[in-house]
């Protein structure tokens, strides 16, 4: 495909009108920044909407993006040394390694195309902030490091879903090897049903043990910074921890969870119809989540998702609107 130099541009209250010229766009792009700093995106063609998008949350969200590529390709250790090194060893262990276009187009038709003009929008943001190096967030000069580019394999990562329960299938596992099936039964409570607990005789009981996920849980927990990690400059004398385990009171877990609301137009003061979304993700700075508009030929849609991920996970069109919630059973 041939690309042709276009531009950009940028506009928001305080800026009326910045235009970028960026190689990779077919068409001229409007990016228009609102009082609340959501971007409004308006391309002339599918390609260019999420070339952009990829563009404009790079910009916004540069470090957020240099995490989870390093999550993704599990070159945690390269910065953070040793003590990651499971969880490195956990990501490339956990690696998708199917036939990449047919999971691409999984998750959309055209979900090849979709998701790498994507990273090409990521990329070209990397490629400007790399020329002036002074420019980038703090967070890379307190790191010493650089942001690195994107392939489109990194926004398919597993170590950020929504998964489910293998930790709990593993405990319930050794319990059943220890105590029975039914001393078991009478200890949890299983929900809605009666479930079949009995042991596959093609596992060997005497194997199972918390450390058979330990590359697992390695890999999906948070990444957590101390102050070694931290350019001596941007490091507070006396220091001892860059963050706070909280103590938390062991919970019910099954006593939380995500939850839709939906209420008809007979409910409502205008007659129409509402719905609330409620998926329970973790507060967090920066935000799991990432708000913005996309507009182009055949799309027209507003909400938030995954900064790193192109689309829309939880928003509405002119049609209807749409959430997602996770529970457990």
């Amino acid at each position: 495909m041939f690309f042709v130099i276009s531009g950009i541009i940028l506009s928001c209250k305080s800026n009326p009108s910045e235009q970028v010229l960026l190689e990779g766009l077919q068409e001229s792009v409007e990016i228009v920044r609102d009082q609340w700093g959501i971007n409004h995106i308006y391309a002339a063609n599918e390609h260019d909407l999420f070339f952009a998008q990829g563009y404009a949350a790079a910009k916004d969200r540069l470090f957020q993006f240099e995490i989870w590529r390093r999550q993704a390709t599990g070159t945690v250790a390269e910065i953070q040394g040793e003590r990651e090194l499971k969880r490195d060893i956990g990501t490339r262990l956990f690696k998708y390694r199917g036939d990449l276009t047919r999971e691409f187009n999984h998750y959309h038709d055209r979900g090849q195309e979709i998701i790498t003009a994507y990273t090409d929008g990521v990329n070209a943001y990397i490629e400007e902030a790399l020329e002036n190096p002074d420019s980038l967030p703090i967070e890379f000069k307190m790191l010493n490091i650089l942001p690195q580019k994107w392939t489109p394999e990194v926004v398919i990562s597993r170590h950020q879903g929504l998964l489910g329960n293998i930790g709990a299938e593993l405990e319930v596992g050794m319990a059943v090897d220890k105590i029975g099936v039914d001393a078991v039964k009478d200890l949890y409570w299983f929900h809605p049903k009666d479930p079949i607990l009995e042991m596959d005789p093609a596992i060997n009981t005497s194997l199972l043990s918390e450390e058979i996920l330990e590359l697992y849980f390695a890999y999906r927990r948070p990444v957590r910074f101390l102050p070694e990690d931290i350019n001596s400059t941007y490091r507070r004398a006396g220091t001892t921890a860059f963050f706070e385990e909280e103590q938390v009171d062991v919970y019910d877990s099954l006593s939380i969870g995500s939850n839709n609301w939906v209420l008809s137009e007979s409910m409502t003061a205008d007659g129409q119809t509402l719905m609330a979304n409620d998926p329970h993700r973790t507060i967090a700075v920066p935000s799991l989540r990432y708000m913005t508009h996309l507009v182009a030929p055949g799309w027209n849609v507003i909400g938030g998702g995954e900064p790193e991920i192109p689309g829309i996970s939880i928003g509405h069109n002119e049609h209807g609107a749409w959430g997602l919630t996770v529970f457990r059973t």
